[in-house]
């Protein structure tokens, strides 16, 4: 069975909500106007009672309709409001005046429901063959004192017929509002869909050799706008993650093709022209440097991938920063001195951080590795450390070729080499300063890079204490 769309889904919901609010609506409209009817009904009857008690006059102590029957107003209003009246002495319980209507109906109470009445509440209902009829019950006192109990009564059909009839209109409104409901549901569901579904055309047609187009915005600012927004930001991530595939995929194919073709020329040269062992001895000699290039290589791109996929833990210890730079600028001094490079530490207070010692070596030997390299004979290369509140700064300087604006923002990208102004014949694929990066934030770090092309580059590095 196929799923329903998210347009059906919309339109079912607001059908489905709109019938609840339409039956809540229903519920709360008729109990109002019952209530409105009841209102107004019960208001109408005490009007006639003290309307019709006006007329009463007493005759020999007994009570007595009195008005003018040439007044034809009067003669409507007492004709109307007496229609349904009667008068009983409270004393004796015997029925004083009773109007047609009700002698017809043969309704008459006894002493004892008199009693019960005259105690009870001043509204009354009473159910007879002619329908449900509501009476007021007041009292009248004759000159002598008498009490009787007038009871002016209303028939409830006129209320009733009115419910009947808004429950009969309710009836024949509810399946035509649905009916709207429905229709006008699926237009807004259709209307507020129609951007998602462009959102869903212009993705289709984003392809990977086509990352660098984006989903057009509406400029409303809305959800719609924010998750277009969205896919244009995951598209960008994505081209970039692909332009450093490409980047990769070209450096790594040329960093492997000069080794292979290094090692297959000198194999064919040794299979062409070696006689001796000593022919022999240099070819896999010269053999053996290759292969270490390529096993620092594939070493380099294995700790970079294990280390960005979490798989190292850093063993965090107090490192005295001071010891570990001495040590590693003692051990780069022979390299320096080879290269005819100044190598300088200046360290006038002791350092501590909290971190993994030999992941800081790593990190400050792959930088003052670079630093050597890329520093011409006669040049200097200097280490500066400083303590602060916040933790520990490092300065690494050099006054080597430098590195152009352009390249500055992505040295540390991965797999990111700066060619044209770099010396060529340095080796490496533009991995050891993604490491850097990696080991330094991962100590809760910075490091940052400046540099002025043709007077040399500074690397400066913050390391919290904790």
């Amino acid at each position: 069975m196929k799923p329903l769309g998210i347009t059906s889904k919309l339109t079912f919901l607001f059908a489905a909500v709109f019938t609840v609010m339409l039956g809540g609506l229903y519920i709360a409209t008729y109990y109002l106007l019952a209530n409105e009817l009841e209102t107004s009904l019960n208001q109408e009857l005490m009007d006639r009672a003290a309307g019709l008690k006006g007329y009463i006059d007493f005759e020999n102590d007994l009570p007595v309709l009195s008005f003018d029957s040439n007044d034809a107003e009067e003669s409507l209003f007492v004709a109307s409001a007496s229609r349904y009246f009667q008068i009983y002495d409270l004393a004796g319980g015997a029925l004083v005046y009773q109007s047609r209507e009700l002698g017809l109906m043969g309704m008459q109470f006894s002493p004892n429901e008199l009693l019960q009445i005259n105690r009870g509440p001043a509204l009354m209902d009473i159910q007879t063959d002619q329908g449900p009829l509501r009476f007021y019950n007041d009292h009248a006192v004759s000159p002598s004192g008498k009490s009787y109990v007038l009871q002016i009564g209303m028939s409830l059909q006129s209320k009733q017929v009115a419910l009947d009839r808004f429950v009969r209109l309710t009836i024949w409104l509810i399946p035509f509002g649905l009916f709207v409901a429905g229709t006008s549901g699926w237009f807004m569901a259709r209307s507020v869909l129609k951007p998602v579904q462009n959102i869903v055309r212009a993705a289709k047609l984003i392809e990977v050799s086509h990352l660098n187009q984006r989903i057009p915005l509406q400029g409303s600012g809305d959800e719609l706008d924010q998750l277009a927004l969205t896919f244009n930001e995951t598209f960008a991530r994505l081209e970039h993650a692909v332009g450093e595939m490409k980047q990769f995929t070209g450096s790594i194919a040329h960093e492997l093709r000069t080794p292979l073709t290094a090692l297959r020329g000198e194999a064919e040269i040794a299979l062409l022209h070696g006689r001796t062992p000593e022919d022999y001895r240099r070819v896999l000699s010269s053999q053996l440097e290759e292969f270490q290039k390529l096993s620092r290589l594939i070493d380099q791109l294995l700790t970079l991938a294990r280390a960005e996929a979490g798989e190292f833990h850093l063993e965090r210890t107090d490192v005295s920063m001071d010891l570990l730079l001495k040590y590693i600028v003692e051990t780069l001094t022979l390299l320096a001195d080879e290269k005819g490079v100044a190598l300088k530490l200046d360290s006038p207070s002791a350092t501590v951080v909290r971190g993994d010692k030999e992941w800081l070596e790593r990190a400050l030997l792959n930088l003052l590795d670079n630093a050597i390299k890329y520093t011409p004979a006669g040049g200097r290369v200097t280490v500066r450390t400083e303590s602060q509140a916040s933790g520990v700064r490092i300065d690494i300087e050099d006054t080597g070729t430098g590195i152009s604006p352009e390249a500055l923002p992505h040295i540390f990208d991965r797999f990111y080499r700066e060619d044209p102004a770099r010396d060529k014949s340095v080796e490496g694929v533009g991995l050891g300063l993604s490491l850097v990066k990696w080991i330094v934030e991962e100590h809760g770090g910075t490091i940052e890079a400046a540099s002025i092309p043709g007077d040399g580059s500074r690397f400066t590095i913050l390391l919290p204490r904790d």
